[in-house]
């Protein structure tokens, strides 16, 4: 017989995200990828990097359970962006890696979150020059670590790429690393179009590799 609790999961709520949700989506974002920071800086890059992600994202979804958001999915359809480059997202995104910039802890986190972007733009330049252009991405996705394994995050997915089935996309990319879970991109079809090696330095912690991924939008649901 399946826990309560796995239960709340199978059955948590998916629905666009809301102003409300910001900080708990932000701490998660935190406890992800910037736990080895102390927690003011950890919470400062972890918004910077939100922040960061808003300002390109035009479809967003997050997972509730009993009220609290556990899991998120950000997306980006060119043809639905209305704002300009430089938009309210942009800027606050500017300004908190300024206020990064203000101590020896913050200047590092800042140097992560900036070394990221230009793997980023590495990976699509090297997947351009091989042919592949994409007028949809992923831009975020993630999951608490209790509410993996509940079938949620393929939920949340393929709410996504029904927003761009809609939108008439026909494929997508999304940028990951080692320390996220490839294997599930994998296991649903994406194929690895680029990747870049990293060894460990005193940014990261052993030997990291990132990637793009590429996948196909499903015609049906």
């Amino acid at each position: 017989m399946k826990h309560m609790q796995e239960i709340e999961y199978e059955t948590a709520t998916i629905r666009p995200l809301q102003r409300d949700d910001h900080p708990a989506l932000i701490d998660l974002v935190r406890r992800t990828w910037y736990a080895d920071f102390s927690e003011r800086i950890g919470m400062l890059a972890a918004e910077a990097d939100w922040e960061n992600c808003l300002a390109r994202t035009t479809n967003a979804y997050v997972a509730v359970v009993d009220g609290k958001p556990v899991a998120l999915i950000l997306g980006r359809i060119d043809s639905r962006e209305t704002r300009n480059r430089c938009n309210a997202h942009a800027r606050r995104y500017l300004r908190l890696l300024g206020g990064l910039m203000r101590s020896r802890e913050g200047l590092r986190a800042a140097h992560e979150i900036v070394g990221v972007l230009a793997l980023d733009r590495m990976l699509r330049s090297r997947a351009s020059r091989s042919g592949h252009d994409y007028a949809a991405e992923v831009v975020l996705f993630a999951l608490s670590p209790e509410a993996r394994g509940h079938g949620l995050g393929k939920r949340m997915f393929l709410r996504m790429l029904d927003d761009f089935r809609r939108s008439g996309m026909t494929k997508y990319f999304l940028f990951t690393d080692t320390s996220c879970n490839v294997g599930f991109y994998a296991h649903h079809g994406l194929e690895r179009i680029a990747s870049i090696d990293l060894d460990a330095s005193r940014y990261h912690h052993g030997d990291m590799s990132f990637y793009l991924y590429e996948g196909a939008v499903p015609e049906h649901d």
